[in-house]
C-alpha cells in the first residue's frame, strides 16, 4: 500500500471562485467535517508499464493532506495543479501529504495521455487515475461538471473543499491559505505562484523553459521572489549564486527561470528580485 507523500485538500468553489450566474452553490466531494473515504487509483508515473492498483490510503489523512481531483485536461487546470503540488513538495518535511487523482472512464487511455504529457502534469508527487471512472468513487460525491476539486484534510477529516468549474492558478492562494493553517508558513506571493506553475519535467523535444526539480533550489528561488526589500533580495540572490556556482546544470536552470520570469505572461514586474533576474539574463547573453 502506498501512502501519499503530501497532504489531502478538498476545495469548494463556484465559477472562477465566485458564485455562479444563477447564484447556485456548486458542490463536489466530501464537505468540511466529513471523513475522507478510501481511494483506489492506477499510478501514472511508475518506472514500469504495469498498472497495479494503489490505495491512496485515508490513513495519510492523519496528517495535513492536499488532494486534487482533475476531471478534464486543460492548461488552467494543469497550472493550478502544478502550483499546488510543487508547493506541497517543498512542505513535505513539515508533514504535508499531497497527490493528484485523474478522473477518466478509460484508465488505460488516461495513463497513456499522462505519460505523453508529463511536462504538464508530472510534479514529482503521486498522480493516479481513479479506477472508478470519470465520476470517481461513489462515496466521494464528485460533480462531473466540476473541472478541479481540491480537498484539504487533517486527521481523516475534510477541512476545506473547493469545487472549481473554471480553475486558475490565482485560486492557489485561497487553497494554500487553508494548508498553511495546518502546517504553518506563508501563502506564496504572486511571483512565487508564477514560478511554481512552471513545469519541472519535460519531454526531450519540449521547447519551453522549466523550473528546477531540485526542491532546495526551488525554495531558494521562492525566498528571492518573496523578498520584501532590496536587502532581503540581495541576501537571497547571494544564496542562490553560492548554490549554483560551478554547476552547469544549476546554472542552466537559473538562466531558464530568469528568462521565463522576465517575459510574457510570467513577467514578475518590479519586485525587489527583478534586478537579479535581469542580471542573470544579461550574464547568460554575454556568456553565449
Amino acid at each position: 500500500m502506498l501512502i501519499i507523500r503530501a497532504a489531502i485538500s478538498t476545495v469548494l468553489l463556484a465559477v472562477g471562485g465566485t458564485a455562479a450566474a444563477d447564484d447556485a452553490v456548486v458542490f463536489s466531494g466530501p464537505q468540511p467535517g466529513e471523513k475522507v473515504p478510501p481511494l483506489k487509483v492506477v499510478m501514472a508515473y511508475t518506472e514500469t508499464e504495469d498498472e497495479a492498483i494503489t490505495d491512496f490510503s485515508p490513513a495519510a489523512c492523519d496528517k495535513p493532506t492536499l488532494l486534487v481531483f482533475v476531471n478534464g485536461a486543460n492548461r488552467p487546470a494543469a497550472r493550478l495543479t502544478r502550483v499546488l503540488m510543487h508547493y506541497s513538495q517543498m512542505r513535505a518535511n513539515d508533514g504535508l501529504v499531497a497527490g493528484v487523482v485523474w478522473l477518466n472512464d478509460d484508465h488505460h487511455e488516461a495513463t497513456e495521455y499522462l505519460r505523453q504529457s508529463i511536462s504538464w502534469w508530472g510534479t514529482g508527487l503521486p498522480l493516479g487515475v481513479s479506477v472508478d471512472g470519470s465520476e470517481g468513487p461513489g462515496r466521494y460525491g464528485l460533480n462531473r461538471n466540476v473541472n478541479v476539486t481540491v480537498l484539504v484534510a487533517d486527521r481523516n477529516r475534510v477541512i476545506a473543499n473547493f469545487a472549481l468549474i473554471q480553475p486558475s492558478e490565482t485560486d492557489a492562494s485561497m487553497i494554500l491559505a487553508e494548508v498553511v493553517k495546518l502546517v504553518g508558513g506563508d501563502v506564496p506571493t504572486k511571483s512565487e505562484t508564477i514560478l511554481l506553475s512552471m513545469p519541472t519535467r519535460k519531454l526531450s523535444d519540449a521547447k519551453w523553459h522549466t523550473a528546477p526539480q531540485d526542491i532546495h533550489f526551488r525554495r531558494l528561488l521562492c525566498r528571492l521572489l518573496s523578498a520584501e526589500n532590496r536587502k532581503a533580495a540581495e541576501a537571497s540572490a547571494q544564496a542562490i549564486e553560492d548554490y549554483v556556482h560551478g554547476d552547469a546544470i544549476r546554472t542552466n536552470s537559473l538562466t531558464q527561470v530568469a528568462e521565463s520570469l522576465g517575459k510574457g505572461r510570467t513577467r514578475v514586474g518590479s519586485i525587489p528580485a527583478a534586478r537579479y533576474l535581469k542580471l542573470w539574463r544579461t550574464k547568460s547573453t554575454e556568456d553565449q
